[in-house]
């Protein structure tokens, strides 16, 4: 009876402990999901961040999901920084190679369609060109926060505006994505128009006009295309004049060695121009067309496209 007993004993021990193994094993693969979880947590403590756009604050709480853009060059921004699948809105004037085919057009900065935008639910609204307070507000009734970024006017705004990007679409960790891209940004920047300056340095520089339209809308001295002629080692003529005007009465001081014009023109109708003719530009065949809308949306393919005015500006810098 008693070996009854403890036989009875030691398999009920047996069966315990066995029981006791099963739920470890059990409890050791429901806690598999967690360290899954924890990564998912590390990555959204991210955030909140703080956002400065000039002196306004604004606090990011959690990574955005859904941005409208209503303008062009803060979609070739978010397009350069991986980010454009974050648009949910977009403006009516976005480039055309952007990754944005089949998202909602909702209009621009300067006429944005309200009801196009709200039926969007945007996490936020971003702009470079002020917006009116009366849309402003109308938006923030809705629960939407326009975010209005400043148009960058020199290359180091451009990425400065960059940065800011980064940090309102990856929180903490734009940090290290911005330094990452800028360093990249900076060399393909440097190849492309430091060699043109360096050479100018050594042989004198040329003269250059940025023309927009004839004979007089050209880029001047204060604006951020005219300061690009200075960067990569030319003389802007158009320094004479102020807001893409150029005066009239000084025509006989445009006599540029060079002269790059917008798309929109041709090489022949300046060639015929009064003003230009018997310029050097036009006399040695040094008229170059350029992209304008790659410089002015102020991304990646502005690099290209201010690499071949400084290559044609300065051939022998490059080895040409």
């Amino acid at each position: 009876m008693k070996q009854a007993f403890t036989s009875i004993l030691l398999g009920a021990l047996c069966l315990s402990l066995g029981l006791g193994l099963c739920a470890c094993r059990l409890k050791s693969n429901q806690e598999q999901p967690s360290v899954q979880n924890h990564s998912e947590l590390t990555q959204t403590e991210s955030f909140p961040v703080k956002l400065e756009l000039g002196e306004t604050r604004h606090i990011i709480s959690s990574r955005p999901r859904r941005l409208a853009v209503l303008s062009a060059d803060l979609v070739q921004a978010l397009e350069d920084i991986g980010a454009a699948s974050l648009i949910c809105g977009v403006s009516s004037d976005a480039p055309k190679d952007a990754s944005t085919s089949g998202v909602k057009v909702c209009g621009t900065a300067l006429a944005p369609e309200l009801e196009q935008l709200i039926a969007a639910k945007p996490d936020w609204v971003l702009v470079s060109s002020q917006m009116r307070e009366s849309q402003i507000a109308s938006l923030e009734e809705q629960g939407i926060t326009v975010l209005t970024f400043s148009s960058p006017k020199t290359l180091d705004e451009i990425q400065a505006r960059y940065r800011q990007l980064f940090t309102l679409c990856y929180g903490l960790d734009g940090s290290a994505k911005a330094t990452t891209f800028l360093t990249s940004y900076q060399s393909k920047l440097s190849d492309a128009i430091q060699p043109a300056a360096d050479y100018a340095k050594l042989t004198g520089r040329k003269s250059a006009v940025y023309l927009a339209q004839l004979d007089y809308t050209m880029a001047t001295g204060e604006v951020f295309e005219g300061k690009l002629l200075d960067q990569m080692g030319l003389n802007n003529l158009g320094e004479l004049g102020s807001r893409w005007n150029y005066p009239e009465i000084e025509k006989d001081e445009l006599k540029p060695d060079i002269l790059f014009y917008d798309k929109t023109l041709t090489a022949e109708q300046i060639a015929d121009s009064e003003v230009y003719a018997q310029s050097p530009a036009v006399q040695n065949g040094r008229l170059y067309e350029v992209d304008f809308s790659a410089i002015r949306l102020q991304g990646l393919p502005m690099i290209e496209e201010l690499g071949k005015m400084a290559r044609a500006a300065y051939p022998q810098a490059y080895g040409k």
